[in-house]
Order: C-alpha cells, then sequence, then structure tokens
C-alpha cells in the first residue's frame, strides 16, 4: 500500500561565493615583496619584450594590469625600447608596491612620456577607470592567475582597448610547483587525515584559451614554456615564493601547519623528487596574444575555397620524406639530416590527418579499431533444427 505521506527533500536557494583568492591578503604579499628575488618576473618580462617587437607598429598608451614588482616597465627602461609610448597606465592592487616602482623608475623614463598609476583591484567592474576604446596595447606580467574571476578581468581590459588593440599576457599553468604541491597532499593525508589547500589552484592551457575567446577577443594566439628552478630545499623555495609575494592566500585557510608537518612535508619533497642535492620547482608559464575585434582583421577564408588539395600537400610531402630517409641512411651522423627526417614525418602525419578529417573519416586509432572489429564479427553459428 502506497504511503500517504510524500517525502520531499529541498534545499533554500543560495548564492555560491565563487571566490577562492583574498586579494588584500595578496596585496599585502606584494607590499612586502623583493624586486631582486622576482627574477622569474624580470625573465618573462624580457621574453615578452622580444614577443612585443614582432609587432610593428607604435602603441601610444600602455596599460599594464597588476604591475606587481614592475619589471616589464624596468626592461622597457633598461632596453630604452618605448614603442612611441607617451602615456604609460600601471594598476595593482597594492600602492606600495607602485610606490616602490615609482620610485626606481621616475628618473629613467623619457621626457614627455606621462606616467600613471592606479591602485584598484583589478577585477573590479569599472575598477579601472579608464574610458573605453582609448588603449594601444594592454600588457600583464604573470599577474592573472590571481584573479578570482579571470574572465570579468579579461572583459575590463578589453573594453580599454582600441579596436585592433591587443593583450600581451603571461599566466602561471596548472602545473605550476606541483611538486609541493605533491608533498603538501602526501603530509596531509599522513598527518591530518585529509586534504588542504596549500598552493594556489591555477588554470591549463585549454581553459586560458577559453576564456580568452569568451572574453571577446580575437585571433589569440597562446604558447606554453616551463622553468625549473632548484633549491637548497623546499624551505628555501618557500622563501623565494615570500620574496616574490607569490604564497598562497586562499579565502578559506586552514590552521597553521606546526613544525613537525612542514618538516614531514619537507621530507616527502625530498624523497620524491630531489636530485644532486638540490630540489627541483616546476613553474609552467602560458604566454598570450590577443587582439581586440576589428572589422579589419583577416577572417578564415571559406570551406572549399582552396586552390590546392591536401592530396597534392600529402604527395609532396611523402615525396621529400623518403627523399630524407634515404640521405639520412647515407650519413647516419648527421644529426641535421635526422631531424629534417622526423620534421617531415610530424608534417606528413598532420597533413594526412586532415586530408582523413576532410573527407569524414575516423582519425582517432582506438575508434578505428573498435570500428574494424564491429565490421568483422565471428559469423553466429547456424542454429540447430529442434
Amino acid at each position: 500500500m502506497p504511503s500517504p505521506i510524500q517525502m520531499t527533500r529541498t534545499s533554500p536557494t543560495r548564492v555560491l561565493d565563487a571566490k577562492l583568492f583574498d586579494r588584500v591578503m595578496n596585496a599585502q604579499h606584494r607590499a612586502s615583496l623583493v624586486p631582486s628575488r622576482c627574477f622569474l618576473h624580470r625573465k618573462l618580462a624580457e621574453q615578452m619584450m622580444d614577443r612585443r617587437s614582432f609587432v610593428k607598429r607604435e602603441t601610444p598608451v600602455v596599460l599594464e594590469v597588476g604591475a606587481h614588482s614592475g619589471w616589464f616597465l624596468r626592461e622597457m627602461v633598461r632596453q630604452k625600447k618605448f614603442f612611441g609610448c607617451k602615456q604609460y597606465i600601471q594598476t595593482d592592487t597594492s600602492e606600495e608596491a607602485l610606490n616602490r616602482i615609482y620610485n626606481d623608475v621616475k628618473d629613467e623614463l623619457p621626457a614627455g612620456m606621462e606616467f600613471v598609476q592606479i591602485c584598484c583591484d583589478e577585477e573590479e567592474p569599472g575598477a579601472l577607470g579608464i574610458p573605453s576604446r582609448s588603449v594601444d596595447m594592454a600588457v600583464s606580467n604573470l599577474s592573472l592567475h590571481w584573479a578570482n574571476e579571470l574572465e570579468p578581468t579579461l572583459i575590463n581590459i578589453r573594453n580599454a582597448l582600441k579596436r585592433d588593440a591587443f593583450l600581451l599576457a603571461s599566466i602561471l599553468g596548472g602545473n605550476t610547483l606541483y611538486e609541493l604541491r605533491s608533498a603538501f597532499t602526501l603530509t596531509d593525508l599522513e598527518v591530518r587525515g585529509g586534504v588542504s589547500p596549500h598552493v594556489s589552484p591555477m588554470l591549463d592551457g585549454a581553459g586560458v584559451s577559453e576564456l580568452v575567446m569568451q572574453s571577446g577577443f580575437a585571433l589569440p594566439n597562446i604558447d606554453m614554456d616551463r622553468y625549473v628552478l632548484s633549491y637548497e630545499s623546499p624551505f628555501h623555495l618557500m622563501e623565494h615564493l615570500r620574496d616574490m609575494g607569490e604564497t598562497a592566500c586562499h579565502l578559506q585557510r586552514t590552521a597553521f601547519l606546526g613544525r613537525s608537518s612542514l618538516t614531514a612535508m619537507a621530507s616527502v619533497y625530498e624523497r620524491l623528487y630531489a636530485k644532486d642535492g638540490l630540489c627541483p620547482a616546476t613553474f609552467e608559464v602560458f604566454h598570450t596574444i590577443a587582439w581586440s575585434p576589428s572589422p579589419t582583421q583577416p577572417k578564415p577564408l571559406e570551406r572549399g575555397s582552396a586552390q590546392v588539395s591536401l592530396t597534392q600537400v600529402t604527395t609532396t610531402l611523402h615525396r621529400e620524406f623518403q627523399q630524407a630517409l634515404v640521405d639520412s641512411s647515407k650519413k647516419p651522423d648527421d644529426v641535421e639530416l635526422q631531424r629534417k627526417a622526423e620534421e617531415l614525418y610530424a608534417r606528413l602525419q598532420e597533413a594526412m590527418k586532415e586530408e582523413q578529417e576532410g573527407r569524414g573519416m575516423e582519425t582517432d586509432i582506438d575508434k578505428q579499431l573498435a570500428a574494424s572489429k564491429s565490421k568483422h564479427k565471428q559469423p553466429a553459428p547456424p542454429e540447430r533444427n529442434r
């Protein structure tokens, strides 16, 4: 007999707070950072300047979002390359960090260049206070990974950019400090029976690309580098993170780890990763350049408008690859010939994959094998007459 009581389970509607980072604490960390110890930021600033040199245009108005230790501007000053900059706008959450940068570079800036600093939280709507369509280039050097909501931050930047202006950024990726994260996780499981956040979560390459596209940027280009720094011990690593202003600042913080827990973590770290008496620490960095949409930007050609078929491309690559194999077999010690053969093989594989996809063919090997097995099943035995 059905029960006359209807059981229901409900929960009150509530807005979830998706914020992970304490931006006030992060500003405090930046206030006490040591610029000379931020050599990763300096290295990335040098690389960003190299990438900037490939864009052959002047940028009179430049916006730097999240100045941190100011190494991008310092590198511009060191190289004396300002790319026609007349106004440099710099933002950060820490007023102390901005003051330190100003005192260090104020006498090195070219005459006639206006230097503006804004202390604000860049992820808040309208926080920049900059007129729309007024900036020629926006830069951000190892700062955007601290944004609680990266998409609104990127939208703020895009709104400030002129049409066909660009964003140049470097962002720490998800594999950053995976050694430290693993050591803390294993220690927590052993000591506390659970896991607490000690290393900040970060995005992977697909996440960065998707957010850049969702923010309304066009023609994004993202590539990745990994830098492995060596330290005498995990404690030296954590000291360096503090001097860089990159220590964790979660909103939901756990109780302070005791000396015994930290010692156990260091022991796990060294046992798993130490080599030749040094502890490696990986920093994964995504380099990003993306453009503010403009009608003058190049558009992809319509499907089927190509003048050369993929079959012709594949045939040509196959001949070149065969010749490269012959040449390398004659000179097996020639490294350049071997490298050429490997490059041609990779290009040939990619061209063959594109040709198969264009014909609607399956390119996944596992799916091909599964389809092949399904087509060639053993015939069922004939039924016996009963």
